[in-house]
C-alpha cells in the first residue's frame, strides 16, 4: 500500500521502543564521515539499542529477481537498449528519473497482461515473507521503498499477504494504452529515498538500509546500518560505507537476530 510521508510518520510511531543492551554488527569497508562516530576502532558499526529499529528496503534486484523494470525494458526494447539507458544515467548524462519513464513508456498491454507475464518470470526472495513476519513479531516497522512502480509491487507481493509491509513506491498511469509513471517527488531520482530514511532517523529510529543499485546510495549514505548487495555493495566498498554484504533475507534476519538477542 503506498504510504504519503504523514502515515509513514505515524506508521514509525506505532512500532514500540525495543529497550536492548548495546550490541555491534561487523561492517564492510571503513568508515564513513556521518557514521564515523559510531565506529569502533576493530570496524564495526555500533547500533544504539536504546533506540528502536525501523527497516526500510529496495524492492527490485533486493526482495524481486529479475528487476521488473529492467526485465519489462528488454522484453520491449532489448538488452542493447536497456543497457544503454543504464550507461546514460551512471555517467550522468541522463535523470534516474528520466531514464525511468523512458523504460515505462516501452511497455504495451494491459496492466493485467503485464502483471500476469511477471508473476511466470520474476521470484521473490523465498526468505523474505519470514523475515516480514519476524518484524512484526519484533515491532520493527519493515517499507519498501522503490523507484519502480507501486502497482506491480503489490502484485507480486499480494500472495503472501504481507499486509503489515508499507509500500513507498511510484504509482502507474495508463493513458489511451501509454504507460508512465507519477513520480512520489520531484527529484532527478523521481522518489529520493533518502527522504524517508532521513525522516525515520529524525523520529528517533535506527535505521537500517537494504538495497542493490544506483537508487539506493542516497539512503545508504545516511542509514545506520546497510545490507548491500551486487552494485550498491561495490559502491559502498568504494566510498567507505559500512556496510554487510547479503544473498538473502535469511542472512539479514539472522545478523539482526543476533542484534536483538537479550
Amino acid at each position: 500500500m503506498l504510504c504519503g510521508s504523514g502515515e509513514l510518520v505515524k506508521y514509525l510511531q506505532s512500532a514500540s521502543t525495543i529497550g536492548r543492551q548495546e550490541r555491534v554488527l561487523q561492517a564492510g569497508g571503513g568508515p564513513l564521515s556521518d557514521n564515523s562516530a559510531n565506529m569502533t576502532s576493530s570496524g564495526f558499526l555500533v547500533l544504539s539499542a536504546s533506540k528502536p529499529l525501523a527497516i526500510f528496503s529496495d524492492f527490485d534486484g533486493t526482495i524481486a529477481c529479475p528487476d521488473t523494470l529492467n526485465f519489462l525494458a528488454e522484453t520491449f526494447a532489448g538488452p542493447e537498449f536497456r543497457q544503454g539507458i543504464g550507461k546514460r544515467i551512471a555517467s550522468g548524462e541522463l535523470s534516474l528519473r528520466d531514464g525511468i519513464q523512458q523504460e515505462v513508456a516501452l511497455i504495451q498491454g494491459t496492466l493485467e497482461e503485464i502483471l500476469s507475464y511477471l508473476r511466470k518470470h520474476v521470484e521473490i526472495d523465498k526468505a523474505f515473507p519470514a523475515f516480514a513476519a519476524w518484524c512484526c513479531k519484533e515491532n520493527i516497522p519493515l517499507t519498501i521503498l522503490s523507484a519502480g512502480i507501486k502497482d506491480i509491487i503489490e502484485d507480486l507481493l499480494r500472495p503472501y499477504s504481507l499486509k503489515q509491509v508499507k509500500v513507498l513506491a511510484n504509482p502507474l498511469r495508463i493513458d489511451q494504452g501509454k504507460w508512465s509513471l507519477q513520480f512520489l517527488d520531484e527529484t532527478p531520482w523521481g522518489h529520493d529515498k533518502s527522504r524517508a530514511v532521513r525522516q525515520a532517523k529524525a523520529e528517533g529510529y535506527c535505521v537500517v538500509y537494504l538495497g542493490d543499485g544506483l537508487s539506493d546510495r542516497g539512503a545508504a549514505r545516511i542509514a545506520d546500518l546497510v545490507f548491500a548487495k551486487a552494485g550498491l555493495a561495490r559502491y559502498c566498498a568504494e566510498q567507505q560505507i559500512p556496510h554487510k554484504a547479503f544473498a538473502d533475507f535469511h542472512e539479514v534476519q539472522r545478523e539482526l537476530v543476533l542484534f536483538l538477542r537479550p
